[in-house]
Parts: structure tokens; sequence; C-alpha cells
């Protein structure tokens, strides 16, 4: 999946995105586990601009973000735990990673805060919560093994915020 981030992150910025393709990516997820259906425009609206709805560009970013949602969909449903959180390659630093890492979680957080919240996930949500503070830090085999294993639990409790209530 990292290597839909860039050219995502693009398109996001051609058209004035209000925020990078790991938000956006985040509030996705916290929209399709959130216990109400979502309509689209509902996302759009909260990713692109009111200029960028009305930009030529915007149809394309739109079809970008449908196929985002899509593929995320089947990730989500896979019974091989396909899921991984939209985030920069491994070979981005670190510090850079981390930020969009706190980002997901942010979005994450606004999507289920949108739609509504499972009460049986609080305690992961409340994890989220921290992990959206994630400061970055100096580059080290811990760090990035510690950077691995936070994506990791993010990947699990999603798929299970997911299996639990939607699935």
């Amino acid at each position: 999946m990292e290597e839909l981030y860039d050219p995502f992150n693009t398109s996001l910025q051609h058209v004035g995105a209000l925020m990078d393709a790991a938000e956006t990516h985040g509030i996705l997820c916290g929209l399709l586990c959130s216990t109400q259906a979502f309509d689209d425009t509902v996302w759009f609206k909260h990713v692109l601009s009111e200029t960028a709805v009305e930009d030529g560009l915007a149809s394309e970013c739109q079809r970008q973000l449908l196929l985002v949602k899509h593929y995320t969909q089947q990730q989500l449903q896979s019974s091989n735990c396909e899921f991984m959180p939209l985030l920069p390659a491994d070979n981005i630093s670190l510090l850079e990673r981390t930020q969009a890492l706190g980002g997901w979680c942010e979005g994450f957080l606004f999507g289920l805060g949108v739609n509504g919240l499972p009460d049986e996930s609080k305690e992961f949500v409340n994890d989220v919560i921290s992990i959206s503070r994630i400061a970055p830090s100096e580059e080290s085999e811990e760090r990035e093994e510690q950077y691995m294993q936070i994506v990791e639990y993010i990947k699990i409790g999603v798929i299970n915020i997911y299996d639990t209530h939607v699935a």
C-alpha cells in the first residue's frame, strides 16, 4: 500500500486538499469502522476544500479517493489480514513517517467521531489518541522497531474493529 502513498498524496496536493494522504486514509478507515454507513460525499467534504470540489482536477482526485476506498475495503474484508494504514514508504525518514502516522491516527479518530464510535473499541481508541500525539525522534534501529510495532498494533486494532462492527 505504501507504493500508493506518493501519487495519492501528490493528487491531493494538486487539488488543494485540506490534508495529506495519511490523514485522508485515516478518516476513511474511521468512517469504515464506525457504527453507521456513510456517504462518500461526507468523506470528500472533509478532505477536499470548497475550491477543490469546483475545480476540474477534483473529479480525478475523487476518482482516486474512491479507488483507495475500494482497495481499503478489500483489504479489511480479506481473510489474510492484508490491511495496512496508508503511510510513506520505509525508505522515507523516520521523522516523516512518524508525523504521517500521527496524522493517520488523527484522521482515524475524526472519522470514528463523525459517524459513531463502537462502544467496545474505547480502549483501542484511547491508545490511538496517545499515538496521535507521537513525537518524532532521532533515527535508530530501536526507534524503527518501535514504529513498526505501533503500525502493526494499529493494523490489528482496525481489523478487529472492522470485523466486529462492520463485517
